[in-house]
C-alpha cells in the first residue's frame, strides 16, 4: 500500500507510524523512478533534436526560411564530406521516416501540409518590418534576410514585447518538442520490432512473412513514426509562423520616412 491509500490521519504521530512501518520503500522507489524518467526524458529530447530536427532542417531548411520562401531549392545531399557522412547515417537511423518522407512527402506532396510557405503579402510585410527592426537594433545594414539567422532575433524581440503571446509560444515549443521525442521513440520501437521480426524468421524457417502478424505491427509502427514526424513539423512551423506574425502586427516597426507600397490586385 502507498500513503495515498490512507484517507485520513488522526495526528502527526499516526503519520510517522505509517512511515516507520516500512512503506517508505515504495515512496523511495517512486522518487527514483521519477528522477530516472526525468533524466531519460531529457536524453530522448536531446537525441531527437540532433536526429529528427536535424534531418528536418537539412531536408527542408528552417521553418522561418521556407515560410518566407527563402532557399526554396534546399538540397539534402550538400555540404562537406563530414556532413554528408552524418546525413547518410541519419537516413539509415531514421529509415521508417526517411523512406515515407521520400515517397509520401515528395511524390504525393504530403510535405505541403507542413512546409507550406506563407502568403505573399505576409512575406513582404515580414521583410519590410524585419529590416526596420534590424535597423532599430543597430545591426549591420543588409537588404536580404536570406543568409542570416533572423528568426532567433525576431523570437527574442516578440517574446520580450508580446507578453500576451508568451504562453502560446511556449505551448508550441512544448508541443513540437514532445512530438519530436515521440517520433524518435517510435523509430526506436520500429528497429526493436524489426530485429525481433528478423529473429523470428530466422528461427521459424516455415514462417510466411506476408501473413505474419508481426509484419502488420511493424508497418503500423512505421506509419506512426511518420505521423508523429508530420505533427512535429506542423507545430514547428506554427511556432515560427507565430513569431513572424507578431512582427507583422507590431505597430512600432513602421518606417514613416518611406512611402508605403501600393500592391496590385
Amino acid at each position: 500500500m502507498i500513503l495515498s491509500n490512507y484517507s485520513s490521519f488522526d495526528s502527526i504521530t499516526s503519520i510517522f507510524t505509517v512511515l516507520e512501518s516500512g512503506r517508505t520503500i515504495q515512496i523511495d522507489s517512486l522518487l527514483f523512478f521519477t528522477i530516472l524518467s526525468y533524466a531519460i526524458g531529457h536524453l530522448i529530447n536531446f537525441t531527437s533534436s540532433i536526429t529528427i530536427e536535424r534531418y528536418a532542417n537539412w531536408k527542408y531548411s528552417y521553418p522561418s526560411k521556407y515560410l518566407m520562401n527563402l532557399n526554396p531549392d534546399q538540397k539534402y545531399w550538400t555540404g562537406p564530406i563530414k556532413i554528408i557522412i552524418w546525413k547518410i547515417l541519419l537516413v539509415f537511423i531514421l529509415l521508417p521516416i526517411t523512406v515515407q518522407d521520400y515517397f509520401l512527402g515528395e511524390f504525393f506532396n504530403f510535405k505541403e501540409f507542413y512546409t507550406r510557405k506563407a502568403d505573399g503579402f505576409i512575406i513582404q510585410m515580414v521583410k519590410d518590418k524585419g529590416l526596420v527592426l534590424m535597423e532599430k537594433l543597430g545591426s549591420p545594414i543588409t537588404k536580404s534576410l536570406r543568409d542570416y539567422d533572423f528568426h532567433r532575433i525576431f523570437t527574442h524581440y516578440v517574446y520580450e514585447n508580446s507578453k500576451n503571446h508568451q504562453a502560446k509560444l511556449s505551448n508550441y515549443v512544448a508541443l513540437y518538442g514532445f512530438l519530436r521525442s515521440l517520433c524518435l521513440i517510435t523509430v526506436i520501437f520500429f528497429w526493436f520490432a524489426f530485429l525481433k521480426f528478423l529473429e523470428k524468421i530466422y528461427i521459424d524457417k516455415s514462417l510466411k512473412v506476408l501473413e505474419s502478424v508481426d509484419l502488420i505491427y511493424l508497418v503500423l509502427i512505421a506509419i506512426s513514426s511518420y505521423l508523429f514526424f508530420m505533427a512535429f513539423m506542423k507545430f514547428y512551423r506554427r511556432y515560427s509562423l507565430e513569431g513572424l506574425m507578431l512582427i507583422v502586427i507590431d505597430e512600432n516597426l513602421v518606417d514613416s520616412s518611406k512611402k508605403r507600397k501600393i500592391l496590385e490586385e
